[in-house]
């Protein structure tokens, strides 16, 4: 009995022997994902996303709060700490509510992580120099800029 030759799902032309071990399409070498349990499709072989980085919109919501407080809080107590610490101390200071954004946004989510986390840690950053400008007024001096970028990077990396 002759058997006809079989082609893979993706390219037309492309005769295969191979299957998905989940949903039995076709597939040939050039698309196959080799998982712990055989040969994949690419639907089939894509890993799930870990739990730890699965955020619902009840923790963005939990994780956006907490960044938005902090920041105004933070924001409000740098505008009255830095006229007493000076430039240098002062953009230290604003480093240090970076790292507390993302603190606090990570403790508020149960230590997930992702990108709408890292959205929130800059928006919370964003927030106290907002709130610090607004008690101080006038422009940030470089320190305070620097310290900024800092803190943004410490709240980033909480929370990446």
């Amino acid at each position: 009995m002759a058997e006809t030759t079989k082609y893979c799902a993706e390219h037309d032309d492309t005769p295969t022997s191979l299957r998905c071990a989940r949903c039995g399409k076709l597939v040939c070498p050039k698309c196959m994902v080799q998982a712990p349990v055989g040969i994949r499709c690419r639907e089939h072989g894509k890993a799930p996303n870990p739990p730890m980085y699965q955020v619902s919109r009840g923790y963005m919501a939990r994780g956006f709060g907490a960044a938005i407080v902090v920041g105004v809080v933070g924001g409000i107590v740098l505008a009255f700490a830095v006229p007493f610490l000076g430039d240098f101390y002062g953009g230290i200071a604003v480093a240090g509510i970076g790292y507390l954004v993302g603190e606090a946004i990570s403790r508020a989510t149960n230590y997930k992580r992702g990108t709408p986390l890292v959205v929130a840690s800059v928006v919370g950053m964003v927030v106290a120099l907002v709130a610090f400008l607004a008690i101080l007024g006038g422009a940030p001096t470089l320190f305070e800029l620097l310290g900024l970028g800092a803190g943004i990077y410490l709240a980033v990396t909480r929370v990446r």
